[in-house]
């Protein structure tokens, strides 16, 4: 799967500009992530159209990536995350960040590993029948 990271300036109203875009072009934001750095914000978007989301943003200015990234579905339960951040470990596959995505009646969450270790990250999870895209 797909992760578009927007860089938005740290001025009030840039946040509100990228999801403007976004609803005008009727695309939906499946999960989202801001973070701040001193100069700087890195917006992490998952959409229902990536190839349109990155053509308009880019259209409207802003500087973004594509980035390869694990959206990993777990049962609702206690110890779900851990099993699968443990996965991670025990095959030392680090875990750069995570956040949560909207899913119908499972946790779901968004992990981005490193690229060295993408494909072996889904081997480990095929083999421990783990639902991923």
């Amino acid at each position: 799967m797909k992760q578009i990271s927007v860089f938005l300036e740290k001025k009030q109203g840039k946040l509100k500009e990228v999801t403007d875009i976004l609803a005008k072009e009727n695309i939906s934001i499946k999960a989202v992530n801001l973070n701040e750095a001193s100069d700087f914000g890195i917006l992490r978007l998952i959409v229902d159209n990536i190839v349109k989301a990155t053509e308009v943003i880019e259209q409207n200015g802003f500087s973004l990536t594509l980035t390869d990234v694990l959206k990993i579905e777990i049962d609702d339960e206690i110890g779900a995350l851990n099993k699968i951040v443990t996965l991670f470990n025990e095959n030392d596959i680090n875990i750069e960040y995570c956040y949560t995505i909207n899913s119908d009646n499972k946790g779901s969450f968004i992990f981005k590993v490193n690229p060295t270790f993408f494909n072996k990250a889904k081997k480990i999870l095929e083999s421990n029948s783990i639902s991923f895209e």
